[in-house]
């Protein structure tokens, strides 16, 4: 929204709405960003087939969802109930700016333009 609130529905068996749980949502519902997401407003949203990236004012990624793969960006592969902020240092402290998700993969662009990918190596565009 306007205010910055992350409205959230669907499936949510992984955990992908972020709202602590797995239950499925048939209609919006806040994620709210004082919990979620220390207060800060969310930017921008992507979401994947189970997992959601978001970005905050402030340029930090958070991931939520299936973790398998990698998807969410916390060097191991498990799930995430609630939004979880990634450790900055793994894209170089940068600001991101975007963010886009795709089966099992995700990526984020910094403001500087560079661009990160991680996740299923299928999707990734690595050689």
């Amino acid at each position: 929204t306007l205010e910055g609130e992350l409205w959230v529905w669907g499936f949510g068996s992984f955990g992908q709405l972020g709202l602590g749980d797995r239950a499925n949502r048939l209609v919006p519902t806040p994620l709210g960003t004082e919990a979620a997401f220390g207060g800060l407003q969310v930017l921008t949203a992507g979401c994947g087939l189970n997992h959601t990236l978001a970005v905050t004012k402030d340029g930090a990624l958070w991931t939520f969802g299936w973790g398998t793969h990698g998807a969410l960006g916390h060097n191991d592969r498990n799930n995430r109930l609630v939004p979880t902020c990634i450790e900055a240092k793994h894209y170089g402290n940068a600001i991101i700016v975007s963010v886009a998700a795709g089966f099992m993969h995700s990526t984020a662009v910094t403001e500087q333009g560079a661009l990160y990918t991680w996740g299923h190596a299928s999707g990734l565009g690595h050689t």
